[in-house]
């Protein structure tokens, strides 16, 4: 009878530990962390039920929980690897790197050989698994030759192919990812883990139509699996159809849990994926009830900025300002980044009066990640906003010279700027470079004829001339769309219009100039009927 009751109360714990792992891989946090509060209940000697607790507070985003079961399980099992690998994760995730690593290596201790060689594949998987889960400071060669060296021993191990193949995906590898995960399908075929993660390899490389043949794999297995409905909204949302986005993030959360942690984790997928007005609402959404998160505070920063970043909306802005101090005051400054300083500058460029402490800001983010080349263009802005115009385009320079993302629109913007800069030959340059990539483009014809004339006051060149030619041309081209534009487009009309008439005025042993003083500025007197000075012209030359 004992022996039964012991087999019997044996099955139940095992039972709940597969209860508890699957309740994590369907990223049921809440429902894990719960069943392994009992477990340690039940068996408060065994190691790995505090590891599990510690990854089900991490995935909850309650990083101080999780330290606080690792350190613990580490008291109750100082010989179990696991929760030194734990630790070794949320140190890491510290950017700890070295501390890290003598943690890593105390979690892989225990079965080192002679020859170096561990023998723990479970320890191996665990430790690999937390070399690559955080966001930075991976620990990618590390863990690749983790995993070869677990391989090497094991080459049926379903947990170790799939972190093989995890570790692969963060190098970039997709071949030798792929290989993991099909390795892994093959060990369990019923199992729709590997299948969904195959699918992210190709989501990563934009083959929307294998990432989906490869979610519908996993689907065929469980048609609940969460995960897979989760790089199911991913995969809709990179196709820009939010609708069906939202729908299958909806199924992962019923079928994952609708805790706070997924929740977020939703809001930030809205983030990434640019519809940030969503994300914003989301985001407010999640602050009814959860006030306390910090990490609320600095994505409804970053959102609210996206939301207004084309529009004079000082009020949102504020409550943008408002959010990312409050978060940088309240968290650990260790965890202060360069993108927080970014936009902290970003959103007191859009609030009167604090343009100064935005370039402090935005210069402090440059300093802490110089090759964050896309801080350039917001420092801009608020030399533009402070009419410091040379100053702007010096950096759209620096910027132009370091970025591999420059295009037509940058050359545009640093010709504005040193054209308000009265630097008109960089002004011309600048355009002349617009005009060469996009030929078509009628605005920095337009910027780039008021920068030859600016050089040439008395129109002593052909020049100035044949640009403001070719703006015209291109403005009047298709009738339509002239007289649909033609009030937007009025003033920059009238300019070119009253140059091209001062042209021929000036040229006049021209033998057409009388006739086209009289056209250019009739033109002008078209578009603005009050024009004291067409009016004047052509009044002299009757």
């Amino acid at each position: 009878m004992a022996v039964l009751l012991a087999a019997g109360a044996l099955q139940v714990s095992a039972q709940s530990l597969k209860e508890g792992l699957r309740a994590m891989d369907f990223e049921k946090y809440e429902q894990a962390r719960n069943i392994f509060k009992e477990l340690i209940k039940k068996d408060p000697t065994n190691g790995d039920n505090y590891y599990y607790l510690g990854q089900a507070y991490i995935n909850l985003i309650q990083n101080d929980s999780a330290e606080m079961s690792y350190n613990q399980g580490t008291k109750i099992a100082p010989a179990s690897p696991s929760n030194y690998a734990g630790l070794g994760e949320l140190r890491l995730m510290e950017g700890k790197k070295f501390d890290a690593k003598t943690l890593f290596d105390k979690a892989l201790s225990f079965s080192r050989t002679r020859s170096g060689t561990y023998t723990d594949i479970h320890a191996i998987h665990i430790v690999a698994n937390s070399m690559v889960n955080v966001a930075q400071d991976k620990m990618l060669v590390e863990a690749e030759n983790l995993i070869q060296m677990g391989y090497e021993q094991n080459k049926k191990d379903y947990d170790l192919l799939v972190a093989g193949g995890d570790v692969y995906l963060e190098k970039n590898d997709g071949g030798n990812a792929a290989t993991f995960y099909e390795r892994a399908i093959a060990i369990e075929p019923n199992n729709p883990k590997a299948y969904s993660r195959v699918a992210v390899i190709w989501l990563r490389v934009k083959n929307f139509e294998a990432a989906q043949n490869d979610l519908n794999r996993a689907f065929e297995k469980d048609p609940n699996y969460a995960p897979a409905w989760k790089y199911q909204a991913e995969l809709y949302y990179a196709k820009r159809n939010f609708a069906k986005a939202k729908e299958a993030y909806s199924n992962y959360l019923a079928n994952s849990e609708p805790s706070s942690a997924n929740q977020i984790r939703f809001a930030r997928i809205l983030f990434l994926s640019k519809d940030y007005e969503t994300a914003l609402e989301k985001i407010e959404e999640i602050q009814q009830t959860e006030k306390e998160n910090l990490l609320l505070y600095r994505l409804r920063a970053y959102a609210t900025y996206e939301v207004i970043s084309t529009k004079n909306d000082v009020e949102k802005a504020k409550q943008g300002l408002e959010a990312l101090e409050f978060y940088m005051k309240k968290t650990d400054p260790k965890n202060i980044g360069v993108l927080d300083y970014q936009y902290l500058g970003r959103l007191e460029s859009k609030i009167p009066g604090k343009d100064s402490l935005a370039l402090v800001h935005l210069n402090k983010a440059l300093e802490m990640n110089p090759d964050e080349y896309d801080i350039y263009p917001d420092i801009a802005k608020v030399y533009n906003k402070l009419k410091r115009f040379n100053d702007a385009g010096d950096t759209y320079k620096k910027y132009i010279s370091l970025s591999t993302k420059v295009n037509a629109g940058d050359y545009y913007l640093m010709g504005k700027a040193y054209y308000f800069g009265k630097s008109y030959a960089l002004a011309d340059s600048a355009f002349a470079k617009v005009n060469e990539m996009k030929p078509d483009y009628a605005d920095a014809y337009y910027w780039r004829g008021m920068s030859l004339s600016a050089l040439d006051p008395e129109s002593k060149t052909d020049s100035p001339k044949a640009i403001m030619d070719k703006y015209i041309e291109l403005q009047t081209a298709d009738p339509a769309k002239y007289e649909a534009n033609k009030d937007k487009w009025k003033k920059d009309l009238i300019n070119a219009y009253s140059y091209l008439g001062y042209f021929y005025l000036v040229r006049e042993k021209l033998p057409e100039s009388k006739s086209k003083v009289k056209e250019y500025y009739k033109k002008v007197l078209e578009l603005d009927p009050e024009n004291a000075n067409a009016k004047k012209v052509l009044a002299e030359s009757k």
